[in-house]
């Protein structure tokens, strides 16, 4: 005859620090929690530099066109620039794949200027320096601040143009 009971339990010092462990983990989690800070901009990913700043910009102008103030998507009217958007001189401003571009110059039909990524764009630069790889007429450099690119961008002919 086999007799079960407790005293055939095995006995584990790991099993008794498993609700332990529990209790630390969880009371270290509401810890760090208590500590976070919110951003300096709620509901964004980005609380200090272009990229905040760039985002600003985007939604002010989405907010725009949603509300209906303005009508297409094309370039971004300097009226919705933050500014340090406008301290980098552009000569226009627009978007490409949800990432800030702005054209500092144009010259012999060639836009140069600083691309500025965000986070929540699919698309990421990549610098083709020292060699020329272009995407979408782009070529990446290397430039300064968290996400900014310096780039040359060839822009393709319009459809039957010369």
């Amino acid at each position: 005859m086999l007799k079960v009971g407790v005293m055939n339990e095995i006995f584990s010092p790991a099993a008794a620090l498993r609700p332990m462990s529990a209790v630390f983990m969880g009371a270290l989690l509401v810890v760090l929690c208590s500590c976070m800070q919110r951003p300096a901009d709620p509901g964004s990913l980005f609380s200090k530099g272009r990229q905040r700043d760039a985002w600003r910009t985007i939604s002010a102008y989405d907010q725009a066109l949603l509300a209906g103030t303005e009508k297409t998507r094309t370039e971004i009217p300097s009226s919705y620039w933050e500014p340090s958007i406008q301290r980098l001189h552009p000569v226009k401003v627009y978007t490409h794949r949800v990432n800030l571009v702005v054209v500092q110059r144009v010259h012999d039909g060639k836009e140069y200027g600083k691309y500025i990524h965000l986070p929540v764009s699919s698309f990421q630069p990549v610098c083709s320096w020292p060699f020329s790889h272009p995407v979408d007429g782009f070529v990446f450099y290397p430039a300064w601040g968290t996400g900014v690119y310096s780039f040359t961008r060839t822009p393709p002919l319009p459809i039957g143009g010369k």
